[in-house]
């Protein structure tokens, strides 16, 4: 059987730390967006994990590193890790990065106003929310809200891996919105067509068919 523990350098909420790294925002605003996402129960498997867990990989991958390693994983990978490290070398920068990991778990969600939402974020913990209006206009149906029943009615009664995704992600955005001007001002643009009255519509129908048929 094929192994490859490369994995971890090439995949995962640690990779993409890594590729982030290199941006223009502070890594320790990066590392603080991941913890606003990471959640055991997340929808996506790639995001059910936990800051702490996180540090301890980086913890054992410091320890364990070795160039001829890196060297076998390949080239975009090698390259994110190099240079998100730059001079201090990737154990050296997984160490920091636990460290960064640790402490943004200590102190909780970061607020909007002090960490701006990013795209990456939007697209991690809301992407069923980015085309939303998407069936609407094809010219079959007249309003979302038409569209969105007749979605609902082609999944039934399987719907409700569709549905719950979509309501959940739905509850959270409209909260955050009405909780946070900096979130609802930045999620206005990086998801223009999750506007509060689309989100409503959603909440509203998914839970009526949720409530009507499977409750």
């Amino acid at each position: 059987m094929a192994l490859h523990p490369e994995g971890m350098f090439t995949g995962g909420p640690l990779a993409h730390l890594a590729t982030l790294a290199a941006g223009p925002d502070p890594l320790e605003w990066e590392v603080l967006r991941l913890a606003r996402i990471l959640r055991p129960n997340h929808w996506d498997a790639a995001w059910r994990e936990t800051p702490q867990r996180l540090a301890s990989q980086l913890d054992y991958l410091s320890t364990a590193f070795s160039e001829e390693f890196l060297a076998g994983c390949p080239e975009p990978a090698r390259s994110s890790w190099r240079t998100a490290a730059g001079a201090q070398g990737v154990p050296a920068f997984m160490t920091g990065l636990a460290t960064l990991l640790r402490l943004a778990d200590r102190e909780g969600d970061a607020r909007y106003e002090e960490v701006p939402l990013a795209a990456w974020e939007v697209r991690a913990r809301f992407p069923l929310l980015l085309s939303l209006d998407g069936w609407a206009y094809d010219g079959e149906f007249g309003s979302y809200e038409e569209s969105l029943r007749a979605f609902v009615d082609a999944e039934h009664p399987h719907c409700f891996d569709e549905l719950i995704p979509r309501l959940t992600q739905a509850l959270e955005a409209r909260t955050l919105r009405a909780d946070s001007p900096a979130f609802a001002e930045a999620f206005g643009v990086l998801a223009p067509t999750a506007t509060p009255e689309t989100l409503d519509v959603l909440i509203r129908t998914a839970y009526a068919h949720l409530t009507e048929h499977h409750g």
